[in-house]
């Protein structure tokens, strides 16, 4: 099953490798560089503000701190720390609400 449009792994190829009891399993690849998403604004970090907050706060998830963290040089999510300046990309396909039924 390919990964969702929503999915940060969206668009990477499905490999089948072998795994280590001889079954063969399906799994996304690897990206090997990160994207890096034009910036849509800036946000400086306050005291006690952790990536999911701030999607949360910017996305309406906190689901999608990946989005952050993909648009910044910084290498695991709990290096940001206050007064720490981060770009923010457009929100994108992944924060599109889509609904079932109109109301």
């Amino acid at each position: 099953m390919p990964p969702s449009p929503e999915s940060r792994y969206a668009g990477l190829p499905i490999l089948t490798v072998t795994a280590p009891d001889g079954g063969r399993r399906r799994v996304v690849a690897l990206r090997l560089t990160r994207p890096r998403p034009a910036a849509a604004g800036r946000h400086r970090v306050v005291q006690g503000e952790g990536l999911d907050l701030l999607a949360h706060r910017f996305y309406g998830g906190e689901g999608l701190w990946w989005r952050i963290l993909d648009a910044n040089p910084l290498v695991f999510p709990l290096d940001i720390a206050p007064g720490d300046v981060l770009d923010l990309p457009d929100p994108g396909p992944a924060t599109r609400a889509t609904r079932a039924r109109g109301f």
